[in-house]
């Protein structure tokens, strides 16, 4: 039996520093959102750059973003829609 399409969303983030890259990482875990990719890579003069993609509905995903925003050190959130993934149960 099929469930509902679960939305995926794509974040990129622009942090000043790494230890951000690991405040964000301590964010993410144990949260109602699935994380299916994480990728960070420098982007020069020590700033770093992340691609997360997850699973979330809508409030969820502004929780998310929100809560990206109180980070000092985040120079820039960006959020897509991915497609729905179709859930089964």
């Amino acid at each position: 039996m099929h469930g509902s399409a679960t939305p995926s969303l794509k974040f990129y983030v622009t942090v000043s520093d790494l230890p951000s890259v690991q405040r964000i990482l301590g964010l993410i875990t144990g949260r109602a959102y699935q994380i299916t990719r994480f990728e960070a890579e420098e982007a020069g003069a020590g700033t770093w750059r992340l691609a997360l993609d997850c699973t979330a509905d809508d409030r969820d995903a502004d929780l998310l973003e929100a809560r990206l925003h109180r980070l000092p050190t985040i120079l820039r959130v960006d959020r897509r829609r991915g497609l729905s993934l179709a859930g089964t149960g």
